[in-house]
């Protein structure tokens, strides 16, 4: 995963395949198919099409008949660890500092 600053030095995360993400809210629109507190690793991310993640093997069973969730905003995801437990990324204190 690479991670970008904003100005105040907030953590933008920038998922690439393999990471691991926690869905943060249900997915948007109709029928919700992958829901808040769902885990699993990234296979895709398409830009501003969204990030496809695979819930199968993680917090889902290998055998669950729709195993991708496809097109997630990123804004709904957080990083986290193989035990599906959110990762809290670090404010770059140096911009903070340069700002205020």
């Amino acid at each position: 995963m690479r991670i970008a600053y904003l100005d105040d030095g907030s953590a933008v995360p920038d998922y690439e395949p393999g990471d691991l993400v926690r869905l943060l809210r249900d997915e948007p629109g109709d029928p919700v198919t992958a829901h808040a507190g769902e885990w699993g690793e990234v296979i895709r991310n398409r830009g501003i099409a969204g990030v496809d993640v695979r819930l199968a093997g993680h917090s889902r069973p290998r055998t669950d008949p729709l195993p991708i969730a496809t097109g997630l905003p990123s804004r709904i995801l957080a990083p986290c660890d193989r035990a599906g437990l959110r990762i809290e990324l670090q404010r770059d204190l140096r911009q903070t500092r340069r700002n205020g």
